[in-house]
């Protein structure tokens, strides 16, 4: 058996397919591209390994899965392949052989790292540019003053209660971009998850104000 590791990516074509269409566009993909995958008995989809299941409605340049082969195939030429038979949204950026015997990849993974954008659409109407500076300039201030406590406390849904946590410890780190957007890097797999709907749940409730916001993961951190 020949194990595959690929990165792939979901745009805003596609960012709001969830994971269990995402398995059926994938085996219709290899199906016609006629790949060698192993699919699963019992539905007959390809068996894919997912390194952190993307959240619906978020954008992704870094997504890893990984799967089978019952026969080696050209990397470059599956990856070709492949591209050639997705839908629009979807593109598959690399592939790579690892050893059968390495532990599944969602047992690997321990961070992610995400791209979050305040959508000022709204606030925007209507403004001068002089406004719509001093707009993002406030923002920005309030998310540096956000993000530079010493703790930072939200509430999180437990399982059948919800607790207020300290999540700063699972942000490990984050900048400003220069078009005022973040990035972050969050813990994520089997030990310990944040996600970047709690960082911002969190982030509306210190400016006592929802904000819109957009999210691009770029990349799964795996050991």
């Amino acid at each position: 058996m020949n194990k595959l590791r690929l990165v792939y990516g979901k745009s805003r074509d596609a960012m709001y397919i969830s994971q269990e269409d995402t398995i059926k566009i994938f085996t219709e993909a290899f199906t016609n591209a006629g790949l060698p995958v192993v699919k699963s008995n019992s539905t007959n989809m390809v068996d894919m390994m997912f390194a952190h299941p993307l959240t619906d409605g978020y954008e992704s340049t870094g997504e890893i899965f990984e799967i089978a082969l019952t026969e080696e195939v050209d990397t470059r030429y599956l990856v070709r392949e492949l591209n050639r038979n997705l839908p629009a949204g979807f593109i598959v950026m690399s592939a790579e052989y690892v050893s059968p015997n390495e532990e599944s990849i969602n047992l690997r993974v321990y961070a992610a790292e995400y791209v979050i954008s305040l959508d000022y659409t709204e606030k925007f109407k209507d403004k001068s540019l002089r406004e719509k500076d001093e707009i993002r300039a406030y923002y920005k201030k309030k998310m540096e003053m956000y993000l530079s406590q010493s703790q930072i406390l939200v509430v999180k849904k437990s399982y059948d209660r919800m607790e207020r946590l300290d999540i700063k410890p699972q942000i490990e780190r984050y900048s400003f971009n220069i078009d005022d957007s973040v990035d972050v890097i969050l813990s994520a797999g089997p030990r310990s998850n944040i996600s970047p709907a709690i960082l911002m749940d969190g982030y509306a409730e210190y400016i006592n104000e929802v904000v819109p916001y957009d999210v691009k993961r770029t990349k799964i951190l795996y050991n």
